[in-house]
């Protein structure tokens, strides 16, 4: 299975740069230099709510924003007025994945699902799918709009926290198509303005790998244009080698998993092998007589494979025991302290005694022994005193009979006709 990748990051400005690439704008190239111009016409930008889609992007996004904003301050010059997110996945997996037309348009209704259940239907400018670059990807603009009016962007892209949950959430969202979240706390760090994934593995190979514009005449008429280009050239260049960074980081982070699976498949294989020949050794050495192969054996006697997986379902059994037979156990012992056959009868000594809670506390620890003898005489074993499962038991109890008792002690007082006040008044005089 190949990685989901889903890049968010604040744009800057008013967007005209991430526009022109996006909408692969003529006489703007220099904003997609590995374009291939005979594949543009496989490019999707997807219709949108309002027709936001058709605007230019700078001003689709003044559009929104004057018509959601309902804030009383002016938005800062310098405020981030837009997202910009890319959607893809590992190169190989979306060449594959594009080749099955209809898994593909699945895959770009989930994309825009996800990302219109994250941000807003509303808030997308552009949900564009390229097509004419290295590997299938999607641009998603989205205007950061609060649900109360505000543009904050540090609220919708949240904290490290946030981000990752976010992730999570991308990652089973692209299950379906055989992709899975990306790894875990990369140090990579990327922009979504401008960051491509068609450059990944094989970036260094390819025949459209951006390069630095060389100066000659045309170039001297044009100093400004000149600069541009070359700028732009190398904003790409570095972001191919930071993908490329963190494609290895992935390939080694999927080496060290299967390296870590399959040593511990041997140490497992190894183990069962010597458990089978220790049980066979045990068996021979039992000679005619054999070996009383009961859950004592199973648990304490047996070899080190099949003593640890016994124990496993040992313990799921006895659980399965306990929420069928504790809270009766609990019940019954609770009563035997607390004989009250008539509620009607009932008299201020029986709800003094209710009070007690050593009472409470030997009825759970009552209640402990006898699951433990049941458990003794269905497996031929028990739980020591003080073992960690008595003590769980004994807590599990004092649960059960504390829920009886509060219920029996409200239908006392109501008997006896004690109020909250009164109640309150005897702790008290108790405590004095």
């Amino acid at each position: 299975m190949g990685f989901a990748v889903f890049h968010p990051g604040k744009g800057s400005g008013a967007g005209g740069g991430i526009g022109s690439h996006i909408d692969r704008a003529e006489g703007q190239e220099h904003t997609y230099p590995h374009a291939d111009a005979a594949r543009r016409a496989l490019n999707i930008n997807r219709a949108l709510p309002s027709g936001r889609h058709l605007a230019n992007l700078p001003e689709a996004i003044n559009e929104r924003i004057k018509e959601g904003y309902t804030g009383k301050k002016a938005i800062r010059k310098d405020g981030v007025r837009f997202l910009s997110l890319v959607l893809t996945g590992t190169h190989e997996d979306m060449i594959k994945l594009s080749g099955d037309a209809e898994k593909f348009k699945k895959w770009q209704q989930a994309n825009y699902d996800f990302v219109k259940k994250e941000f807003g239907e509303m808030n997308i400018m552009r949900f564009t799918l390229h097509m004419d670059e290295k590997t299938p990807h999607i641009h998603a603009i989205v205007v950061p709009l609060t649900a109360d009016g505000r543009l904050s962007a540090k609220e919708l892209m949240g904290n490290k926290k946030n981000l990752s949950l976010r992730q999570d959430r991308y990652g089973e969202a692209m299950a379906d198509f055989g992709l899975i979240r990306g790894v875990r706390e990369s140090k990579a760090n990327h922009t979504g303005e401008g960051w491509y994934l068609e450059q990944l593995r094989e970036a260094k190979e390819s025949p459209n790998k951006a390069t630095i514009p060389t100066f000659g005449v045309m170039e001297a008429l044009r100093p400004a244009k000149f600069l541009k280009d070359v700028k732009s050239s190398l904003t790409v260049l570095q972001q191919e080698n930071t993908d490329l960074r963190l494609e290895s980081l992935r390939r080694e982070k999927q080496v060290s998993t299967a390296q870590a699976g399959l040593k511990k498949t041997k140490n497992d294989s190894a183990e069962y092998k010597s458990a089978v020949e220790d049980l066979a050794e045990q068996l021979i050495s039992a000679g005619k007589e054999g070996l009383k192969m009961d859950t004592a054996y199973a648990l304490l006697n047996a070899p080190a494979a099949l003593k640890r997986a016994a124990n496993v379902i040992f313990m799921r059994e006895v659980k399965k025991y306990e929420q069928e037979r504790l809270k009766p156990l609990a019940l019954e012992s609770y009563q035997k302290y607390h004989r009250i056959p008539d509620i009607s009868k009932i008299t201020q000594e029986n709800y003094d005694l209710l009070q007690k809670k050593e009472d409470l506390e030997l009825a759970a620890v009552q209640a402990a022994i006898a699951f433990n003898k049941e458990v003794l005489h269905r497996w031929g074993v028990r739980f020591e005193p003080n073992s960690d499962m008595f003590g769980q038991l004994k807590q599990k109890a004092m649960e059960y009979i504390r829920e009886v008792a509060q219920h029996l002690t409200q239908e006392i007082k109501k008997a006896l006709g004690i109020s909250p006040e009164q109640n309150e008044q005897r702790s008290k005089g108790r405590g004095r």
